[in-house]
């Protein structure tokens, strides 16, 4: 409230205006207020400070204001990816839970689209063993056939969507061990790793949106090219993360990103062997 200055009510008595059951009950938007004679603008509220009764803005509700912060740092972002300047504190989960779910549906649009392709060719091609052999065997073969169609489904969005967060959680891990362990970068949080990260790649999400749109029509080529260039994205915007910053540290800078691109290589390499053993297993037993 600080910086606003409250109009009182001119003309009527505080008794008249206290509030009425109805107002209290939360029905002030049935009532007419006036203020000064005229009626109150949109976006104004009655408040009653010591007894009297005031006019003031009516605040925006948090989820307005987190997503707006959101929209103006992405705009900013697409301008100026390397500006770290802060919209506020969910914009980094917001990046981060954003670019994820968009990353695993298009790789789901591209799994499903590349399935349906190969089942719909195992098909065809059974059709004409069939047309040539007889119907020996085809009567058990479509079953399987359908049955592995079906399994992309609902598991294989959720196994899709939980890879993208476990890789680029991955990417993100890396860059924040690399800038505390190597640079000791004072300004460089766990918090603020997931928003750098984010600004980064934050020209990521319109190619993804395509990619999806693409993928969901049945291509495949184009959406896998679009994903490619994603995922080089993701490593550009890694190694950005650890280029020499000003540190209190002596050694050649030269010295800092031949340490920092081994300790960032090691550590990727560790994080993705977990996330490959993770997700190799779950897709296994999910699609056989």
């Amino acid at each position: 409230m600080q910086g606003l200055k409250p109009t009182p009510v001119q003309g009527v008595p505080n008794q008249a205006v206290r509030p009425q059951a109805g107002f209290a009950n939360g029905q002030a938007g049935q009532q007419v207020a006036f203020a000064n004679g005229q009626p109150l603008q949109p976006g104004q509220n009655i408040q009653f400070i010591n007894g009297q009764a005031v006019v003031v803005p009516a605040q925006p509700s948090a989820f307005a204001t987190t997503f707006k912060n959101y929209w103006t740092g992405l705009l900013n972002a697409w301008r100026r990816p390397a500006d770290m300047t802060d919209y506020g504190k969910h914009n980094a989960w917001l990046n981060y839970i954003f670019l994820s779910f968009f990353t695993g549906l298009a790789f789901f649009t591209i799994l499903s689209a590349i399935a349906r392709k190969v089942v719909n060719t195992l098909k065809s091609t059974a059709s004409v063993f069939s047309s040539i052999f007889g119907s020996f065997g085809s009567n058990d073969y479509s079953p399987s056939v359908s049955s592995h169609a079906s399994s992309i489904g609902f598991a294989a969005f959720f196994a899709s969507i939980l890879d993208a967060f476990l890789f680029i959680f991955a990417f993100i891990l890396a860059g924040f061990i690399t800038r505390k362990a190597i640079f000791c970068a004072p300004a460089t949080t766990f918090l603020n790793s997931f928003d750098r990260f984010g600004r980064l790649t934050s020209l990521a999400l319109p190619v993804l949106l395509v990619t999806i749109l693409l993928g969901a029509i049945g291509l495949v080529v184009f959406p896998s090219f679009l994903f490619n260039i994603v995922c080089t994205l993701f490593a550009i915007a890694n190694l950005f993360t650890i280029v020499p910053v000003t540190t209190a540290w002596k050694a050649d800078k030269f010295y800092q990103m031949i340490l920092a691109a081994l300790l960032n290589g090691v550590v990727l390499s560790i994080l993705f062997a977990i996330v490959f053993t993770i997700m190799s297993s779950f897709t296994i037993g999910l699609l056989f």
